[in-house]
C-alpha cells in the first residue's frame, strides 16, 4: 500500500492553470523530494496533498484510502505539514506552539497529559529548540521559528511529514541536522517523508526518490541520479549547469555557471558531466 497515491490531478487559481494533470506516488518509509524552478507548482503540490488546497480534477489517496473520506481530525493524525516560513503576529510561548502538535490526538476535555509534555520536550531537543522553550514565538530569528515549526510536525507523530523549504531559513549546521533528524524518523518512526526543496544538492543526498517540476506537470521522476541529468536541469531551470559527482557522498553535484564562467564551463572535459 502507498502512503500517496494521486492520479491526474489538476488545480487552478483564477482561471490559471497550477497543477496539470499531475500524477504520482509516495511509499511508506519512502524519502521523496519534489524540486524545479519558482513557479513551479511546488507548493500547491504540497497543499493538495494535505487537503490545503482542493483539486479541480483527479483524485488522491493517502495510505489506500481518499483523501475526502477523512475528517480533518483523522487526518491531522494522519499527516502533519510544515509550511513555507511561520507567521508570528500571536505571541504564543515556543513549549506551547510545539505542543499543540498533540492536538489531534487528545480525548475529549482536550487536556494534554504527562506523555504529551514527554513528547514535546523530545521533539524540543530533536530540533534544538528546548532552550527556546519560555520565549515568544515574536522573539526568535526566522530559522528559529522555522525549527520550532518541525518541532510541532514531529509532535503530532504523523504517518507522513510534508515539509515546504524546511532548511530554507537554516545556517548550514540546522541545515544538516534538520536532513539528518528527517532521515532518522523515517528510519526509525517508519514515517514518509514528502519535501519540496530548491537546495538541488542537499535533495540529492538525501532523497530515495526526486520528482521535478515545472509549469504543474511532472517533467521526471526516480532516483537521483535518474533526474538530475545536465541537460534535464538546465531545460527546466533555463540556465547553465554543471552536474558532476560529490566526492564524499557520490551524489549529484549540481554547480549552476554564471555568464561569466560561461566560456570556461565550455572546456570542461566532457567526463566531468555525468
Amino acid at each position: 500500500m502507498k502512503a500517496v497515491s494521486a492520479d491526474r490531478i489538476s488545480l487552478s487559481y483564477g482561471g490559471k492553470q497550477v497543477l496539470d494533470n499531475l500524477s504520482l506516488t509516495i511509499s511508506r518509509e519512502e524519502f521523496f523530494i519534489i524540486i524545479g524552478p519558482n513557479g513551479a507548482g511546488k507548493s500547491t503540490l504540497l497543499k493538495a496533498l494535505t487537503a490545503t488546497e482542493k483539486i479541480n480534477a483527479g483524485s488522491i489517496n493517502l495510505f489506500g484510502r481518499p483523501q475526502a473520506d477523512y475528517s480533518r481530525r483523522e487526518l491531522a493524525r494522519l499527516a502533519a505539514l510544515v509550511p513555507q516560513g511561520m507567521e508570528s503576529n500571536f505571541p504564543f510561548r515556543v513549549a506551547d506552539t510545539v505542543l499543540m502538535g498533540r492536538s489531534p490526538h487528545l480525548g475529549l476535555l482536550g487536556m494534554e497529559q504527562e506523555e504529551d509534555y514527554r513528547i514535546a520536550l523530545e521533539a524540543m531537543q530533536a530540533t534544538d529548540t528546548a532552550q527556546l522553550a519560555d520565549r515568544t514565538l515574536d522573539q526568535l530569528s526566522g530559522g528559529e521559528r522555522q525549527r520550532v515549526i518541525i518541532a510541532r510536525a514531529i509532535c503530532q507523530q504523523p504517518a507522513i511529514l510534508f515539509l515546504d523549504e524546511p532548511t530554507a531559513a537554516l545556517d548550514l549546521a540546522h541545515q544538516i541536522r534538520i536532513m539528518d533528524l528527517l532521515e532518522t524518523l523515517r528510519r526509525e518512526r517508519k514515517i514518509a517523508i514528502c519535501m519540496v526543496s530548491h537546495d538541488i544538492n542537499l535533495a540529492a543526498m538525501y532523497a530515495d526518490r526526486l520528482l521535478l517540476l515545472k509549469n504543474g506537470r511532472v517533467v521526471a521522476t526516480g532516483n537521483p541520479g535518474q533526474v538530475l541529468e545536465e541537460k534535464l536541469l538546465e531545460a527546466s531551470y533555463g540556465c547553465r549547469l554543471l552536474v558532476d559527482e560529490n566526492p564524499v557522498s557520490g551524489t549529484r553535484l549540481v554547480l549552476p555557471l554564471p555568464a561569466k564562467f560561461t566560456g570556461a564551463a565550455e572546456m570542461v572535459p566532457a567526463k566531468k558531466a555525468l
